[in-house]
């Protein structure tokens, strides 16, 4: 395989897609062949069919410039597929990931969207109290991902990962058999929180070292698609367990619950996890040349990596940018919080709530792709904004009243906007990070969205508590209409702060090493012949822009 010819790319170079057969080219290298005439010939013509600058464009030039852009769109198709089969070279390590992401995934959602019901139906927590331990579970994965940001980047990916999956195993096995509510709550507030930080953070952090320029935001988006695959499988199980076992299963004298079964389904892939860990992961990363080579975890004193990191403006406009986008998010939050109750609520003990709460990522798998070819030359600062303020306006769907369509075209709105702005947010926090530093990098920069759980937790129980209660007079549509109030606030507030957090009009700067590494990301006021700027990778900067997911859309 590695003896492949490789096809060319619009720039002209050859290779860049397989390991180890030639180095990536400079952004000197690619403008000096532009001028010997060595450019692939769609991006010649294309910049030859550019008027001189100050000329208004003719008929004729944009006739031009459509079929140069035709050609442009197949070479970035061909260019597209041959670096989805560089991922078939990565090594075995990025695989494993893929497998432990699908796992993770699951056991993640699975019991995300039964949590509440299952403190609710198990405890007799009512919906504010079942709520605000929903949320104050959010706060301790806040401060035990904070404090093992640390420990990842010592520890490194592999140990990480496997003390992570036998935590949450023996964790996740205790809260599906044991009886004992303040045993529950307490594994909430402390083992679940702390497998989570070990595991979650550090699969994207092992994809940012197991590829390289060449293939990195193909990988990251194969890596998204997995979460929502897993989200989709998870969904329906739940629906499927709650409806053959309505009345529970009895083993041995024990009566357990189709919730408790639930619980034990997300432990059991937990399991499955510790076991592919074991199965091998080396410590290691891919250079740019696609060359594998060791890879050292940091050492560095704790303390003064925090310092250092607190002091660079790259990770403020990081946390500021996470900070913005929390009110979009709390609408995610309230599928798994808000809607499995006002289903059964509104629609009886068997509404197929995780059918509902399927359509997201069957949607997302299939959206992404699409809406990333055909939005290919829209900078990702204003895919971020529009996709926020769709999915900010979806909740209002369901103020029309309590109808299964409505429900619907709340999820199908919701998953466009995701679909739109999301991609764009999974990579940033990867790209700025300074090497060996990434997980307290992430940490850090991603508590706000932990504080969505919070917000959302006591939001959630006094919202049902007071327009979706188990018996009385409800008043559901003024429940979401105050959800999409809230929602809306994430697109305002990036609309009013644009000029502070959108990358192509501000420097960041990042520590590798030791060494400050700068970059200007300003925009060209006119796209000429003459200041035309091409960048290193364009494909790459696409995407650029957005902040970590720990498995919270």
């Amino acid at each position: 395989m590695d003896d492949e010819p490789v096809e060319e790319d619009e720039w002209g170079d050859v290779g860049r897609a397989r390991r180890g057969t030639m180095p990536l080219t400079t952004r000197k290298d690619r403008n000096a062949r532009e001028v010997g005439g060595g450019v692939d010939g769609g991006l010649k013509s294309g910049l030859e069919s550019l008027p001189p600058e100050g000329r208004v464009p003719t008929r004729k030039d944009w006739r031009a410039g459509s079929s140069h852009h035709d050609v442009g769109i197949r070479a970035r198709m061909v260019r597209a597929t041959e670096r989805w089969r560089t991922l078939l070279d990565a090594p075995r390590e990025l695989w494993i990931i893929y497998a432990m992401k699908f796992l993770s995934s699951y056991s993640y959602f699975s019991f995300a969207l039964v949590l509440t019901l299952f403190l609710t139906e198990e405890y007799g927590m009512s919906d504010q109290a079942a709520g605000w331990v929903y949320g104050m579970y959010g706060v301790m994965s806040t401060i035990s991902g904070v404090v093992c940001g640390w420990i990842i980047d010592s520890m490194g990916v592999r140990w990480s990962l496997a003390v992570g999956a036998l935590v949450g195993t023996v964790t996740r096995l205790f809260l599906a058999f044991t009886g004992s509510k303040t045993l529950t709550v307490s594994l909430l507030y402390t083992a679940l929180p702390l497998s989570e930080s070990l595991g979650i953070p550090i699969m994207t952090i092992g994809i940012k070292r197991y590829t390289n320029a060449s293939n990195r935001t193909y990988a990251f988006s194969f890596f998204y698609s997995v979460m929502n695959l897993a989200a989709l499988v998870a969904g329906p199980l739940v629906d499927l367990l709650r409806r053959v076992f309505k009345g529970g299963l009895t083993v041995g004298g024990d009566s357990y619950s189709a919730l408790r079964l639930v619980l034990i389904t997300s432990a059991l892939a937990t399991f499955v996890m510790l076991a592919v860990v074991c199965f091998g992961i080396r410590e290691i990363e891919v250079d740019e040349n696609g060359n594998v080579t060791s890879f050292e975890p940091n050492q560095a004193d704790p303390w003064e990596q925090t310092r250092r990191v607190l002091r660079e403006p790259a990770f403020w406009r990081l946390a500021l940018f996470t900070l913005l986008l929390v009110g979009v998010r709390l609408v995610f939050r309230h599928m798994d919080a808000t809607l499995p109750k006002y289903m059964t609520r509104e629609f009886g003990e068997d509404a197929p709530f995780g059918l509902i709460y399927a359509i997201n990522p069957f949607l997302i798998i299939f959206l992404v792709p699409v809406v990333g070819l055909m939005t290919k030359g829209v900078d990702s600062f204003s895919m971020i904004l529009y996709g926020s303020f769709i999915s900010g306006v979806s909740p209002f769907w369901v103020c029309i009243g309590n109808f299964y369509w409505a429900i619907i075209l709340f999820m199908v709105t919701l998953s466009v906007g995701e679909a739109v702005y999301s991609p764009r947010v999974y990579e940033y926090s990867m790209e700025i990070s300074g090497k060996g530093e990434e997980g307290l990098y992430t940490s850090l920069s991603s508590a706000p969205l932990f504080t969505v759980k919070l917000i959302v937790g006591g939001m959630s129980g006094w919202l049902l508590t007071r327009f979706c209660p188990e018996t009385g007079p409800r008043n559901s549509r003024a429940m979401w209409a105050i959800i999409g109030a809230t929602s809306f606030v994430s697109p305002i507030l990036m609309l009013l702060l644009r000029d502070v957090i959108e990358p192509r009009k501000s420097n960041w700067t990042a520590i590798e090493n030791g060494r400050t590494v700068s970059s200007s990301l300003d925009t060209p006021q006119a796209i000429t012949k003459e200041s035309l700027d091409i960048p290193v990778d364009s494909d790459l900067q696409s995407t650029n822009l957005g902040t970590h997911s720990l498995e919270v859309k």
